[in-house]
């Protein structure tokens, strides 16, 4: 994350770990869940009732997936004096820490069910440089006039201002009831700031969990993640508003500010997955990587498909349990390109890049192809000067695609809030259709700056009327087939995309359209009968 996080290292004390602080890492990866007590049709064991309604209202079935990896392993894989620091059921495999790596390798390979073993070098389990954290004078909410004016948001409006976004607001949808998480390095003064006093009031911080040190204190250390959460849920009106300001977090320390190496894709798969257990509807993560300490961890440039790395694999899962996956572009932009790192260059993600006030890119914001020939990144937002709350409790500008992300993401869960039942697929497909650049995206700013205003469609099945008869189409979302009734063997069809673009006239069977050629996304199914016409939205998964 070092391309992506400024880290102010020439402002912190140097910490020399003491030598038995550290420890040997190695990713293991398991071949298999046999055994696993574990089963599918039990998720309550390890998924949340608020997980599980998510999964049912999306239509999203629970599988090997989210069976946790074997107990047996993970204790097999401890036998060998280490300490299992991370354990991910996506990937199928744990994190070892161990102060005496000899012979360690050889004990591991040996064991039936691994598949493979990684080494990636030492590292401290103490905490990286702690700051004592100093906070200016409270602020005090300003007097302001125009209710989600300017006034009202203080140095949030350009933010959500950019984004057309107090559309959203004004209708209610301020992102209450959403679940967003948030993936980052340390969020010191979030339990302290006043800044966030109404976040942890109304009790909508959730969990905090970190993955790098141990335990749930998160926060310590680096700053960079209270400065992300500021942009969205910030709520001191007349001082400064976020995007999701009613929305609920979690919390999770995934980035190592003091080392760069793969086990932080292991470590944000974790969370994620963490994350999911919880049943959160949004991720934003303002990581990712292109290089690592050392070269050989490097991933070669066939890599960066979005279905390679490990992050990037555990991004695609996470949509797939429909949780919409926000990510940072990268800052790499003045680098030679394409140079989209991992996980933005995931497939099923929302991927954001910086613009200035005047919505031109940022010459930091990375830019695509992928590996695989596709756009990235998807859609633009504020990246250059954004107001923030820094680590000492007072607001400050700063840049980075760092910044945008959340500033969509905060838009997105305002959207979820909307239409909960739209999915990844639909909630990202909109997004992009109201992108300043729809209708000729390119690689420097994908879909361009989506416009929230535009937020007027309602989806699920309708009850509408072709010369007085009732036309109901089920299920919505639809995979393969979609039931169609009220029309006679006469009608004509056609299939339109989220451009309003013919992209096919299917027959109409029984009562039903074979849908199982389209994308996932969202589409318009047009009827004409009898001289009527009428357009019912229904989304593919």
């Amino acid at each position: 994350m070092k391309k992506i996080i400024v880290l102010l290292l020439c402002l912190l004390p140097a910490l020399l770990p003491a030598q038995n602080d550290m420890r040997y890492r190695y990713w293991v990866q398991f071949a298999d869940k046999q055994g696993t007590p574990y089963t599918v049709n039990n998720p309550s064991v390890y998924l949340s009732q608020r997980a599980l309604d998510r999964r049912a209202r999306l239509g999203i079935a629970i599988d090997s997936l989210d069976l946790p990896v074997n107990p047996t392993y993970v204790q097999a894989v401890a036998a060998t004096g280490g300490t299992v620091w991370s354990v991910s059921k996506w990937l199928n495999g744990v994190v070892l820490y161990i102060v005496d790596s000899t012979g360690v390798e050889d004990m591991l390979r040996a064991m039936s069910f691994v598949d493979d073993v990684q080494f990636y070098g030492r590292g401290s389990i103490q905490r990286a440089n702690v700051w004592e954290w100093s906070y200016g004078d409270n602020p005090s909410a300003a007097e302001f006039d125009t209710l989600f004016g300017p006034e009202y948001y203080g140095r949030g409006y350009p933010n959500i201002n950019m984004l057309n976004g107090s559309v959203l607001h004004r209708a209610g949808y301020d992102g209450e009831g959403v679940l967003v998480g948030v993936c980052d390095g340390g969020f010191p003064g979030v339990d302290t700031m006043q800044y966030f006093e109404v976040l942890r009031n109304e009790g909508r911080l959730v969990a905090t969990r970190d993955f790098v040190y141990g335990g749930t204190q998160v926060f310590d250390v680096f700053s960079h993640g209270t400065e992300v959460l500021s942009t969205m849920a910030t709520y001191l009106p007349g001082i400064y508003v976020g995007t999701a300001p009613k929305a609920s977090y979690v919390l999770c320390r995934t980035e190592d500010a003091e080392y760069e190496t793969p086990l932080e894709e292991f470590f944000w798969a974790a969370a994620v997955e963490f994350m999911d257990s919880l049943g959160v509807d949004v991720v934003n993560a303002s990581v990712g990587y292109t290089t690592f300490d050392d070269p050989s961890w490097d991933h070669p440039a066939v890599a960066f498909d979005g279905r390679t790395t490990p992050i990037s694999r555990a991004a695609e899962t996470a949509s797939s349990r429909g949780i919409l996956v926000v990510l940072a572009a990268g800052n790499d932009g003045r680098n030679p390109g394409p140079n989209i790192g991992v996980p933005a260059d995931s497939p099923s993600a929302l991927t954001v890049g910086a613009v200035n006030s005047n919505g031109v890119r940022s010459v930091f914001s990375s830019y695509g192809p992928t590996a695989d020939g596709r756009i990235k990144p998807d859609v633009m937002a504020l990246g250059d000067d954004v107001w923030l709350i820094n680590r000492f409790g007072k607001m400050q500008m700063d840049d980075g695609t760092s910044f945008a992300s959340p500033i969509m993401a905060g838009m997105a869960a305002c959207l979820v809030q909307r239409y909960p039942t739209l999915g990844p697929a639909a909630w990202c497909d909109s997004i992009r259709s109201w992108g300043s650049l729809a209708e000729n995206p390119d690689n420097m700013k994908g879909y361009g700056i989506p416009d929230f205003g535009r937020v007027s469609f309602n989806v699920g099945i309708h009850n509408l009327q072709v010369t007085n008869t009732e036309l109901l189409i089920y299920p919505n979302p639809a995979t393969e087939r979609l039931t169609v009734s009220g029309l006679t063997d006469n009608a004509t069809l056609q299939v339109l995309d989220i451009y309003g673009r013919v992209v096919g006239t299917p027959s109409l069977t029984d009562g039903v359209v074979n849908v199982s050629a389209l994308k996932s996304g969202v589409y318009l199914l047009r009827a004409m009968d009898a001289g009527a016409t009428v357009t019912v939205k229904f989304i593919k998964r």
